[in-house]
């Protein structure tokens, strides 16, 4: 059995499942990631002979096994590379005396720059219960399609003894892509930090790279994105593994949506709290996320383990908030407007999750006087397995009659890729 034993300086963050069976073979002594004395990427190479080992014939003095694959498209819309090194858990213990095995990883493109990253096992640590196993250690990272270059190598400084391998690796271009510009200006490949966990693991919030949205309209358009965070206990059934199940999806999404660049309107974005009644975030700067503001929306505190006495007295809960909030908005959209023929067409991007577990009234048909300026697509995450759950799309639909809405289920981050070019395209002529 191959375990993803993954460096606590610089690999992606196990499950907790797969961390609790790394701890008990490293006796539990895992570092932390954010420490004082990290070494940085320089550091770590400058010490390292690895430009002269460049320079020579591959070389293999520990058995190892190196694999590449980049077969994956992420719900941030990024394609997904991986670098694995498997080597046998007996070969590390016979090595447990020593300081520690490092390893490194150079990525370069066809322009010749090259992107670097590393990891650090110390052997110390080890227990004798990895004799039976491999260890698999990896790296990933968001990469742009195209042909590199990558440079492998593994060092136990102690004895001298280092491997080291070239090989080509080519990232495939996505099939059929119906936005093929969407990664210009991106860096070529970004490996993903371990200094994030929960929510900045789910964000990516040590990705700087962004998205190249353009959005070219013949009016002028008013954009929204609003992100459903409501942490229904009757949806999420008080589990805040359902919860965040959901919010690895929405918060990808939320990021990607936010990112389209009108070039005749605005942008705004919010999470809403269909449950509280409040939103517990929003910006109308046209900017980028702030994910610190967000991150604060998202405490401990506002999970679906959290049941207010309201929310006692209210057994079946409302979207109504949903409903009443759209309305609001586009009442105040239509006050600032000037001439009637100079009224934006206003866009809201909702992105939510399924909602039969919620009880939806009889109410009057929504009039604002702004009706034929609005059109609304909803982004349906289907994360729930539940029996019958069939998202409720056509109440949703309903309740915000006569209001024009187009409800894409989100399956995949193919679903999520499809809907963004279908939205963009059809704003883009409206």
């Amino acid at each position: 059995m191959a375990i993803k034993l993954i460096s606590y300086f610089r690999f992606y963050r196990l499950s907790l499942l797969r961390l609790g069976l790394l701890l008990g073979l490293l006796g539990g002594a895992l570092a932390l990631p954010l420490r004082a004395e990290e070494p940085t990427i320089e550091s770590i190479f400058a010490d390292a002979p690895f430009d002269k080992w460049q320079k020579e014939r591959p070389r293999q003095e520990v058995p190892w096994e190196v694999r590449m694959s980049a077969d994956r498209l992420s719900f941030h819309q990024r394609l997904i590379a991986n670098i694995q090194v498997q080597v046998p858990g007996p070969e590390l213990l016979k090595r447990s005396h020593d300081e520690r095995i490092v390893l490194l990883v150079q990525v370069t493109n066809g322009e010749g720059v090259s992107f670097r990253d590393y990891g650090l096992l110390e052997l110390d640590q080890l227990k004798p219960e990895v004799k039976g196993s491999d260890v698999e250690f990896a790296w990933q990272a968001f990469a742009v399609p195209g042909q590199y270059e990558v440079s492998v190598a593994l060092w136990d400084k102690k004895y001298g003894e280092h491997n080291f391998l070239r090989r080509l690796f080519h990232v495939a271009a996505y099939k059929n892509d119906p936005l093929p510009e969407m990664w210009r200006g991106l860096d070529a490949f970004e490996f993903w930090s371990t200094k994030r966990d929960g929510p900045e693991f789910m964000f990516h919030s040590d990705i700087k790279g962004r998205l190249h949205l353009p959005l070219a309209t013949r009016r002028p358009v008013q954009l929204e994105v609003l992100l459903d965070m409501s942490p229904s206990a009757e949806i999420f059934r008080g589990s805040y593994a359902y919860y965040n199940h959901y919010l690895m999806v929405a918060l990808p999404m939320f990021k990607v949506f936010s990112q389209i660049t009108p070039s005749n309107g605005s942008r705004s974005a919010a999470a809403l709290d269909l449950v509280q009644r409040r939103i517990p975030f929003e910006q109308n700067d046209n900017k980028d996320l702030d994910w610190q503001s967000l991150r604060k929306a998202l405490s401990p505190d506002n999970g679906p383990g959290t049941v207010s006495v309201k929310d006692l007295q209210n057994r079946r809960q409302s979207p109504v908030y949903l409903r009443e909030e759209i309305v609001r908005r586009l009442k105040a959209a239509g006050a600032r407007a000037g001439k009637p023929g100079e009224k934006p067409l206003h866009v809201f991007i909702l992105i939510g999750g399924p909602m039969d577990m919620y009880v939806f009234p009889k109410l009057p048909e929504i009039e604002t006087g702004n009706e034929e300026d609005c059109v609304i697509y909803y982004l349906q995450s289907e994360f729930s397995e539940r029996h019958g759950i069939t998202g409720a799309a056509g109440d949703v639909e309903k309740m915000l009659k006569p209001l024009k809405i187009h409800t894409f289920p989100v399956r995949s981050a193919d679903d999520v890729r499809r809907a963004l070019a279908k939205i963009m395209e059809e704003v883009g002529r409206l």
